[in-house]
């Protein structure tokens, strides 16, 4: 799927207590459902602050969330203690985004180092990798 320039897509997993609701109340779209609590989304970018505040709030500790729009990556990552770590994807800071995503999702790094690969693994993620991320073959 890719979205229009003025949406993300999210793939939210590890939140139980934001419920359907909380996502519609903010305009986000549920596209997908996938098992108990999985669900893909479509955020209009006016909703995007909105949602990563909830995300900070209510994302289950151990997990992290991210947002795909077409020129941006952003991730947030809640840590054990509670503490959360916001980064946008970068050259610089691609190393740290690697190890976090494989800490907390118990994947190897040379799985993970290749982050916008990476997130094309993810069928929800992969139109969009292709077309705006310079992934060649996920």
């Amino acid at each position: 799927m890719i979205p229009r320039a003025s949406e993300s897509l999210s793939f939210l997993m590890g939140a139980q207590a934001i419920s359907d609701e909380d996502l519609t109340r903010l305009g986000v779209e549920i596209v997908q459902r996938m098992g108990t609590g999985i669900r893909a989304l479509l955020i209009p970018n006016r909703s995007l602050q909105a949602y990563r505040e909830l995300i900070r709030l209510k994302l289950n500790a151990g997990f992290w969330n991210e947002t795909i729009g077409r020129s941006e990556i952003f991730f947030q990552f809640k840590l054990a203690a509670g503490t959360v770590k916001e980064l946008a994807y970068s050259p610089a800071n691609r190393e740290e985004i690697a190890r976090l995503c494989s800490e907390l999702n118990n994947d190897p790094l040379e799985k993970t180092s290749d982050i916008p690969r990476y997130l094309a693994g993810n069928s929800f993620y992969r139109e969009l990798m292709v077309t705006h991320h310079g992934v060649s073959d996920p």
